[in-house]
C-alpha cells in the first residue's frame, strides 16, 4: 500500500469520525439538552486534520486546484519551467512551515486541550509536520522526475 493510499484511508477514517462527532453534537444539544463542548472542539480538529492530510495526498499527482488557461497556451518548455518554479515557491513555504510545525510539536506535546483532556495540542501540530514532510517529498520527487524527462 502506497503513501497516498494510506493518507486516503486515514482521511476516510477522520471524515467518518468528524461525521459521527457532529451527529453526537446534535443529539446531545437538541435531544438530550446537554451541551457537549468537547464535541465541537474535536470536530474542529478533525476538520484541520482532514484538510492537511488531504493536501498531502493530492500532492503526489499534483491534484490541487489550478487554473491553466494561460499556461496551456505557452510552449512546453515554458510550461515545464513554470511548473518547476511553482514547486520551488511551494517549497519556500513548506520548509519553514514544516520546521515551525515540528517546533510546535515539541513545545505543545503535553499541553492539553481544555475540553478534551486526553487530546494534546501537540497532536495537531504533529499532523501538520507529517503532512508538510509528505508534501515536500512529493514536490522534490516530482521535480526530479520532470527534470529527468519523465512523466509526473
Amino acid at each position: 500500500m502506497g503513501v497516498k493510499r494510506v493518507l486516503e484511508s486515514i482521511n476516510g477514517l477522520v471524515l467518518a469520525a468528524m461525521y459521527g462527532i457532529t451527529i453526537l453534537t446534535v443529539v446531545f444539544r437538541v435531544i438530550l439538552k446537554i451541551p457537549a463542548s468537547w464535541s465541537e472542539e474535536l470536530a474542529q480538529y478533525s476538520f484541520i486534520f482532514l484538510g492537511f492530510i488531504g493536501a498531502a495526498a493530492v500532492m503526489e499527482d499534483e491534484g490541487h486546484i489550478k487554473i491553466t488557461v494561460l499556461v496551456d497556451r505557452l510552449s512546453s518548455r515554458t510550461q515545464k519551467f513554470l511548473r518547476i518554479l511553482g514547486r520551488i515557491l511551494m517549497l519556500s513555504f513548506l520548509i519553514p512551515f514544516t520546521i515551525g510545525a515540528w517546533g510546535n510539536v515539541k513545545l505543545n506535546w503535553t499541553v492539553e486541550i481544555p475540553t478534551v483532556a486526553w487530546m494534546k495540542i501537540g497532536y495537531m501540530y504533529l499532523v501538520l509536520f507529517l503532512s508538510g514532510l509528505v508534501m515536500i517529498f512529493y514536490l522534490l520527487r516530482n521535480s526530479f522526475r520532470e527534470l529527468k524527462g519523465g512523466k509526473v
